[in-house]
């Protein structure tokens, strides 16, 4: 029963953020011209995730078709795992996501790089390079406990950063949009971190992944009804009172 919700949840997921990607690909030319660039990272950066994902669930369900100990592929006498492989796909396209979305709020709000943005943006070099080490083990089921909680605490550093610099600039214009997506990025990271730190010893906190993947795609529903509808609503104004002022740096010492 578990295996079967587990199936239908996560076809559900999938195609559904394959549509609304696909969706935002046929709507561009409804973008306003002084949005574009802002709505193309967003593109982009769902894309990714929806790529990065559906390797993730179809190697996954793939390996729980095969059962207990045959979820793997050999390559040249190597055995690599069916769920490390899908669980490495994800890993490295989330960390893209938020490097995409770092991008579209800069270019949202008239920003340039300053310390901080590039922090965050070395923060996510560095979450790439802890995924390329040996440690993952991704030709395993499982990463070993003390390394998966380590690679993740780059995210984590890259999302509270963006969360901070996305809810200042909408509380500052009024942008409803980014507002959302702050508040759905925080309830994203709060359901993911008890699952990095405890689900080992708690397998329930796992259910915690559904919350998760629902907080992304209702940031994924909102990017499409903000900015490829091709209607003048919330994602509009702030762009355009942002335009009027002259492009700034987004340290913290602003707020």
């Amino acid at each position: 029963m578990r295996k079967r919700f587990e199936l239908g949840f996560n076809l559900s997921y999938l195609a559904i953020i394959w549509a609304l990607v696909i969706a935002m690909r046929r709507n561009r030319d409804r973008v306003p011209a002084d949005q574009r660039q802002t709505a193309a990272r967003f593109e982009e950066a769902f894309t990714l995730l929806a790529t990065g994902d559906t390797a993730h669930l179809t190697l996954r369900a793939v390996s729980m078709a095969r059962g207990e100990g045959r979820g793997y592929l050999t390559w040249r006498g190597r055995r690599a795992s069916l769920i490390g492989l899908g669980e490495m796909a994800t890993s490295i396209t989330i960390t893209l996501f938020y490097v995409l979305s770092l991008d579209a709020w800069r270019l949202r709000f008239r920003r340039s790089w300053d310390g901080f943005t590039r922090t965050l943006l070395g923060l996510s070099f560095v979450r790439l390079i802890l995924l390329a080490t040996p440690f993952n083990n991704w030709d395993r089921d499982e990463t070993p406990a003390g390394y998966g909680v380590d690679r993740n605490v780059p995210l984590l550093a890259v999302g509270a950063g963006e969360m901070y610099l996305m809810r200042r600039e909408a509380d500052r214009t009024g942008d409803r949009t980014f507002r959302f997506l702050s508040d759905a990025m925080a309830a994203s990271f709060a359901c993911y971190l008890p699952v990095i730190l405890w689900a080992r010893r708690i397998p329930a906190l796992g259910l915690l992944m559904i919350p998760k993947t629902l907080a992304y795609l209702a940031m994924a529903f909102r990017v499409y009804l903000d900015f490829f509808r091709g209607t003048t609503d919330s994602a509009a104004q702030p762009e355009t009172a942002a335009a009027e002022e002259p492009a700034v740096t987004a340290t913290p010492a602003q707020s």
